[in-house]
């Protein structure tokens, strides 16, 4: 009985612990937009492939905007103000640009889906 509960104690203790892949949540009909969603799996191959002095900045979102999944692309360097883009799960613009801006205020429910390994930001969730 004592091992028995030695077992349970130490699964429910690695069930608690935290991945990447905890933060994956279902959209846009797939398990996984990241993996999935081809359009955002080639933005995130390309930020892997080609890691600069700024990728430690960058980071994706997957949260919602009045009511649909969207994708954001964050930039949290200091020195520099760039438009915050967001997508839809077709990998469309909504806007995040000066012609056509969105209010981070106005973005709910978001996790990160994508950081660099030497990631330096604190989120804005």
């Amino acid at each position: 009985m004592k091992i028995a509960l030695n077992v349970l104690v130490a699964l429910l203790v690695l069930q608690s612990c935290s991945d990447d892949d905890d933060m994956i949540r279902p959209a846009c009909g797939v398990d996984n937009p990241a993996k999935e969603l081809s359009w955002l799996r080639t933005e995130i191959d390309n930020r892997e492939a080609n890691i600069t002095e700024d990728t430690k900045y960058c980071y994706i979102t997957q949260g919602e905007y009045e009511g649909q999944t969207v994708f954001v692309y964050w930039d949290c360097n200091p020195l520099i103000d760039k438009n915050i883009p967001v997508f839809d799960c077709d990998g469309n613009m909504l806007g995040g640009t000066p012609e056509n801006p969105i209010s981070l205020d106005d973005l709910e429910n978001q996790i990160i889906i994508w950081k660099p390994a030497l990631f330096v930001c604190e989120p804005m969730l």
